[in-house]
């Protein structure tokens, strides 16, 4: 179908549309054929000079938006100058830093430098080489304190060039920075030794220093960097480290480069006092030390002043054209027409396209991906499908509102735009789900590229609301070769993969296999199987003692579920509670856990219950109201329930989780913090979060014995839990040694296989009665044996999910 803009050419060369005036004048008589014509005529010259007057009021209104448009167009140029400007000053100095850092960071420069200062090797591999780079320039070694060790020096500059009055304030403000910087990046061992820990996760390493600054009022630029091994297995010197200092002049061709880079004009420098006005097309240039050293000036494009020119003719001649636009009043129906092909045109558009970000939508991706299947020829030409969803999407809408999460899409639209070739396509399927179509590509790798391409774009900030957001991405890619596949498969391989990526810890891109789609099939069938488990009360509960520091008296269980499967036998959860807490199925078996944890609990009135909660169900909105719920019809105390979570249900959702928390004590029940150490900021959610317990994992316990920075971490954890007025609990205790080792460092609760192991409800009971018999016997005296003797490990036990 041919376009609506040469639908409008086609129409406007119809002459058909006077046959119905034709029409009736053949059916009237003469007079009243003259007379129709007459009063038509009249009508024509009047809408015909109206229309001219209309005309005249629009030219003169269009001259005046021109003249202002043209104004606006220039201010919005210059705008956009001084932002390529800075962004190619950071660029310039982030270019310098990685310059000196590969001569300043090696292990060979750190013993030839630091180790032991080799004066003819840094001359011949630091500062000859560095002191080429400009006809005017520096090298310097020196100390923390800015003590030089070698200057090198070329052109017009000396070594007193370091004391100018600005270069040198500025300089001891950058190392000293860099100073700090190193402090933050070093770790010691247990033996005292010191390492340098190096940042591969961002551009640069994190040592260094650069800034602008002037001598002679021509501009430079400094850089401090540090010295440093190379390696992380290099042992570092005490106290502070050497650093390479290098001043390079951009007088001359450096700045000539600078405007050259973003065709700016006449760019230069001028060392000038502060201006009480300052010029649109300046920029003010700061050294280290945060003093104004001069401005950056150039001349601006003016396109909105050339467009007025060249459009001022034109205006001119629209004037004369008046006349023969009026005669195009009596060709309205023509015009209607051309309205309505134009309304079709823009209705076809909006269906294949998304209203928000423009691109194109669902159906239009699927015309397009079935197209380049078609056309793919013979390997190697390749066709890519990559799924990108945004992480985290939804707290942006939820705490920013939903005009801040529109306004990303678009950001993120132009975003992967930028980051495909022309002939690729990218859609938007969905709310923060994109899916980009990659053609003419012969070589896999350079469609995996464009996955790397998306990641850096999208990791950098976005600019919301005059805030920055930072964000990132998964992605699934799906590639295929001249195999015979359909569209539909190629798409649900890449949301299998994108699955995939999103469950591995998203901010990632995963490569389909063919083992993925097997690995769906599988835990399909096992969910068909929970839901008919769940049905058919396949799930029992079985409870694992927990015992007071002396090991005699059971003072609380942890419920922890089995899955009692018609084929495979009594399952621990962690064979299918990872599928389970992917699916809806954690409400409902969550749910049944804490009813059945409450009914048997409500036979032991003297014991606490410990329930483990999945992140995907304490996160529900209606958990803390159906947990109440069930504590009131299983008329079990909210007092003796207590809730074990890991440190993911606070790692990504901090501001809910404080609104969890509260709801939780506000209902009475405790919270314990489950696995402690093993996460990635622990301390940090102590702090922040009125935990009552926490849970020492097993893998600290295991190695008490054996390892002793083990039983050093443990016994501070106790101490720590002392000090935040909370209770600890130590568990996978195998080993009287362990017992003995956390009863004398103050462990309040101990749980373990040395106790008991996870056993059915009535044994606890059996439990309780002995206990109490054996206290009835020996009255009030207390042993130092212990009461229960060591029970032989059944089974390796997965972590209790929920």
């Amino acid at each position: 179908m041919e376009p609506w803009y040469q639908q409008y050419r086609t129409l406007s060369e119809d002459k058909d549309w006077p046959d119905a005036l034709h029409e009736s004048a053949a059916e009237a008589g003469a007079e009243d054929l003259r007379a129709q014509l007459r009063q038509r005529q009249g009508l024509s010259w009047r809408l015909t000079l109206s229309l001219a007057g209309v005309m005249l009021a629009a030219v003169a209104i269009a001259m005046a938006g021109l003249y202002w448009a043209a104004r606006k167009t220039d201010e919005s140029a210059i705008r956009f100058e001084r932002g390529l400007l800075r962004n190619l000053l950071d660029a310039e100095k982030e270019r310098a830093a990685k310059e000196i850092e590969n001569f300043a960071v090696s292990d060979t420069t750190y013993r030839n430098v630091h180790m032991t200062f080799d004066k003819d090797w840094v001359e011949g591999r630091i500062g000859e080489r560095l002191a080429t780079v400009t006809h005017d320039s520096i090298v310097a070694v020196v100390k923390a304190n800015g003590t030089p060790r070698h200057i090198t020096t070329t052109g017009s500059y000396t070594t007193e060039t370091l004391n100018n009055q600005h270069v040198s304030a500025s300089l001891d403000r950058m190392l000293s920075a860099v100073a700090e910087t190193y402090w933050r990046t070093i770790k010691s061992t247990s033996d005292g030794t010191t390492y340098f820990v190096h940042d591969y996760g961002s551009h640069l390493q994190p040592t260094h220093a650069t800034a602008f600054d002037s001598i002679g009022g021509k501009p430079v630029v400094v850089t401090v960097v540090a010295v440093l091994p190379g390696g992380e297995d290099t042992a570092l010197i005490e106290g502070p480290p050497s650093m390479v200092v290098h001043v390079r002049s951009l007088e001359g061709p450096g700045i000539g480069r600078l405007g050259n880079v973003n065709r700016l004009q006449d760019l230069r420098f001028e060392a000038s006092q502060r201006l009480e006005r300052l010029p649109p097309n300046t920029l003010p240039l700061y050294n280290g030390a945060s003093q104004l050293i001069g401005y950056l000036t150039w001349t601006p494009k003016r396109h909105g002043t050339s467009m007025l020119d060249e459009a001022s003719p034109m205006m001119v001649l629209a004037m004369l054209v008046l006349t023969i636009l009026a005669a195009g009043v009596l060709r309205h129906t023509h015009v209607t027409t051309v309205r309505l092909a134009y309304s079709e045109a823009l209705a076809r558009h909006r269906a294949l396209h998304d209203d928000l970000s423009q691109l194109p939508n669902r159906v239009l991706f699927s015309r397009r991906l079935s197209e380049a299947l078609e056309s793919l020829g013979t390997p190697p030409a390749m066709v890519g499908v990559i799924y990108v969803d945004l992480d985290y999407f939804k707290e942006v809408n939820d705490t920013l509102g939903h005009h801040a999460g529109d306004a990303l899409i678009k950001e993120v639209a132009s975003r992967l735009l930028s980051s495909v070739a022309p002939g690729d396509v990218v859609s938007r399927i969905s709310g923060d789900e994109f899916s980009l179509l990659i053609c003419g590509r012969t070589d896999q790798s350079a469609i995996i590229d464009v996955c790397r391409h998306i990641e850096v774009a999208i990791s950098e900030p976005f600019e919301i609301d005059d805030q920055q957001l930072h964000s990132s991405c998964s992605m699934g890619l799906v590639i295929t070769c001249g195999e015979e596949i359909s569209p539909a498969e190629l798409l649900r391989r890449a949301d299998i993969a994108l699955y995939r990526a999103k469950e591995e810890g998203r901010g990632r891109y995963i490569l389909y296999q063919e083992s993925m789609s097997d690995e769906i099939r599988l835990s399909q069938k096992m969910e068909r199987e929970l839901r008919v488990a769940l049905e058919e009360g396949q799930f029992e509960l079985v409870y694992q003692p927990q015992v007071s520091a002396d090991g005699r008296t059971t003072n609380g269980v942890e419920a922890l579920i089995r899955w009692r499967h018609p084929e495979q036998g009594l399952l621990a959860p962690d064979t299918f509670m990872p599928i389970v807490e992917r699916s809806d199925l954690i409400w409902q078996v969550g749910a049944w856990v804490i009813r059945t944890a409450c009914r048997d609990g409500r036979q032991w009135p003297e014991l606490s219950l410990a329930v483990n909660v999945s992140p995907n169900q304490i996160r529900h909105p209606d958990f803390a109201e159906v947990l109440q719920q069930i504590l009131k019809e299983e008329n079990f105390d909210p007092r003796r329930l207590e809730i074990e979570i890991t440190e993911s249900v606070v790692m990504d959702h901090l501001d809910s989780a404080v609104r969890i928390f509260d709801s939780l004590h506000g209902i009475g029940v405790s919270i314990a913090l489950d696995d402690f150490g093993t996460g990635f900021s622990s301390l940090s959610y102590l702090r922040r979060f009125a935990f009552d317990k926490f849970k020492i994992d097993r893998a600290f316990i295991t190695a008490v014995e054996t390892e002793p920075e083990s039983a050093a971490i443990v016994h501070t954890l106790i101490a720590l839990a002392d000090a935040l007025g909370m209770k600890v609990t130590a568990e996978g205790i195998e080993t009287k040694g362990q017992h003995r080792f956390l009863h004398d460092s103050g462990c309040d609760q101990l749980q373990g296989y040395l106790f008991s192991p996870p056993v059915p409800a009535n044994e606890i009971t059996v439990r309780l009665k002995a206990e109490e018999m054996e206290r009835a016997a020996q009255g009030t005296g207390l042993e130092n044996t212990h009461p229960h003797q060591p029970v032989k490990r059944l089974a390796v036990e997965g972590r209790q999910a929920t």
